[in-house]
């Protein structure tokens, strides 16, 4: 997510780092770079050129705090405009004090509305409510199929009908009602562009049951597209905000950069993965650090609150503070990771993202977890609670019952060495010290037992 934009300002920025005094032109090469990268990135060149007048009038106009070096009060100016430009608060669903809350989702065809409507559904559970979807998208073949199948396989409730949308909708309300069911969201019909039927049918529909909320789901991936089609959809139809998907997989940003600007309504909701649980509300303060690569640390903690269980990280405490880490336990810690999602979108949430990436080669960094767990996996039980067990024997069969080598399953049994020998300084439980690792209880004020 914005990994490009993020390497270009990160380095513009850098430049101005190491100076006591910041002459005009040296800020005005720093946001020459800026504007540079913003454009490369795909924002409008309206945005980008207001943008970096507020920031060259604010950095050379404000008193620099006595607290910050110049560089960091740019930094600071530009992490502020940014979060301006972005939209200043996060937004989520909002409901209605007469249920059903009924969320119209709009679009073109292929944005990814259908998994976005049950996202927002899995949202409204977690946030306390009864939701339902209704698969109004007639025209896709197996539109309404796929929106089946996605509710039942994520227990939301699910309906839909034959006829003129309008008339579908409305009975999905009195429905919604009569089920006890409080939010309802619509997964309307798309286009493969905007066209005055689509616009008519939207009118229609909107005008015949009491929407709460209008959301235009956006392929963030479409860039200036998305902004046209927002510009489109408001004055066509009026929106109350943007859900951009597929921002994981989009380099440059954009869309996101510019659509606030360009259409006077927010981004509400960022898809950053195929999951039905990768769905973001949409923090501009958040975002702007995730640009200026100072990470999002709050969005990890509160996406790990969500997916790690909670018996198993007693368990897996318990056994920490104990000092001694079972290979059960690795398999514990891997699966919570995974529930966090990709290792890439992992770090793109923790300070000095780029250079992590840098020493860390993603791809491979997954390729190892993965057979790490699968030589764990062709353990026996026993063998996974009591690793002084594995002789040279056990340590061939292992590697043949994960297609690994030997060599790898002796990396694996010396990592959950490692660990737990690091486990031990932490807790004060004795231990080795490893080398090259500083004294961690030491560091941390705990005294030896």
């Amino acid at each position: 997510m914005f990994e490009t934009l993020t390497q270009r300002i990160g380095s513009a920025l850098h430049k101005l780092g190491g100076r006591g005094v910041l002459r005009p032109e040296d800020i005005d090469a720093a946001l020459r770079e800026v504007r540079l990268a913003l454009l490369e990135a795909d924002v409008n060149f309206k945005v980008v050129k207001e943008f970096s007048e507020r920031v060259k009038e604010r950095t050379l106009g404000a008193a620099v705090l006595q607290s910050l070096s110049p560089a960091q009060q740019v930094v600071k100016v530009v992490h502020e405009e940014l979060v301006a430009l972005l939209g200043d608060e996060a937004r989520g669903l909002r409901y209605s004090a007469r249920p059903p809350t009924v969320v119209m989702l709009v679009g073109l065809q292929g944005a990814g509305k259908t998994t976005t409507a049950i996202k927002l559904a899995l949202l409204a559970r977690r946030e306390g409510h009864r939701p339902v979807v209704a698969g109004l998208d007639l025209r896709r073949p197996a539109a309404v199929e796929q929106l089946r199948t996605l509710a039942e396989r994520e227990k939301v409730g699910f309906t839909t009908g034959h006829g003129a949308v309008e008339e579908i909708a409305s009975e999905a309300v009195d429905e919604a009602g009569q089920t006890g069911s409080d939010v309802l969201i619509l997964d309307t019909a798309g286009r493969l562009h905007v066209d005055d039927e689509l616009m008519a049918e939207l009118r229609r529909l909107k005008a015949a049951v009491p929407v709460s909320e209008t959301l235009l789901v956006a392929d963030a991936m479409t860039g200036q597209d998305a902004v046209n089609v927002g510009i489109a959809f408001e004055r066509a139809v009026g929106i109350d905000g943007f859900v951009l998907t597929k921002l994981d997989g989009d380099a440059r940003g954009g869309a996101a950069l510019s659509l606030r600007v360009a259409t006077g309504k927010p981004v509400r909701f960022a898809g950053v993965g195929e999951k039905p649980a990768d769905l973001e509300l949409f923090h501009p303060d958040r975002m702007a650090s995730r640009i200026l690569g100072m990470g999002d640390v709050l969005t990890l903690i509160e996406k790990a609150q969500r997916n790690v269980d909670a018996e198993s990280a007693a368990e897996l405490e318990k056994n920490v503070l104990k000092g001694r880490i079972s290979f059960d336990d690795m398999l514990v810690q891997m699966k919570q990771l995974r529930g966090l999602g990709s290792l890439e979108g992992v770090l793109s949430m923790l300070p000095g993202q780029a250079q992590l990436k840098g020493q860390l080669p993603v791809d491979q960094a997954e390729g190892e977890v993965k057979k790490m767990e699968a030589i764990i996996q062709s353990m026996t039980r026993t063998e996974r609670s009591r690793p002084d067990l594995i002789d040279g024997s056990r340590r061939r069969r292992i590697a043949r019952g994960s297609g690994t080598q030997v060599a790898d399953v002796n990396r694996v049994l010396k990592s959950r060495e490692t660990m737990e020998q690091l486990m031990r300084q932490l807790t004060g439980k004795g231990g080795k010290r490893v080398k090259g690792v500083p004294d961690l209880r030491g560091m941390l004020g705990i005294k030896g037992r």
